[in-house]
């Protein structure tokens, strides 16, 4: 099989209202995208929730993606990122990207393995990581 480059393209109109959706709807649960200590602090406090059967285990899937679209906003605001839907001969996904993709990240599959692995407290130095990827330097 024969690998070809990713292709890139824009968020649709329809992607873009998701995601402003997801950060208005965190923003009522008093997450701010500028402030990546409020998004661990929701993800780590939404774990142990579902866990300990506090919070149901249906609402897993929307923490995830609340937390996914915030961290990808995050990232986007304070390293330059973009939101782009890259396809690549693995499928399509939803990722956040420097302007020579040379730097691609992805939000949903980042917060869905530490969700997955039970791993808490990992938000910040997540951001830190990707800052210093695409900076140079940690923020």
């Amino acid at each position: 099989m024969v690998s070809t480059a990713p292709d890139y393209t824009p968020l649709s109109d329809g992607e873009q209202q998701w995601i402003a959706g997801h950060v208005e709807y965190g923003r009522t649960l008093g997450i701010e995208v500028s402030d990546p200590r409020s998004i661990s602090q929701f993800f780590d406090s939404s774990f142990r929730a579902i866990e300990s059967g506090e919070q149901s285990p249906e609402d897993a899937n929307a923490v995830v993606n609340i937390v996914a679209v915030l961290l990808g906003e995050h990232l986007c605001d304070a390293s330059n990122l973009t939101w782009s839907i890259v396809t690549d001969e693995f499928g399509t996904d939803l990722c956040v990207r420097g302007p020579d993709t040379s730097k691609v990240f992805f939000p949903q599959s980042s917060v869905a393995k530490r969700w997955e692995a039970g791993e808490t407290g990992w938000v910040l130095p997540f951001v830190s990581w990707v800052n210093e990827q695409v900076n140079g330097a940690p923020r």
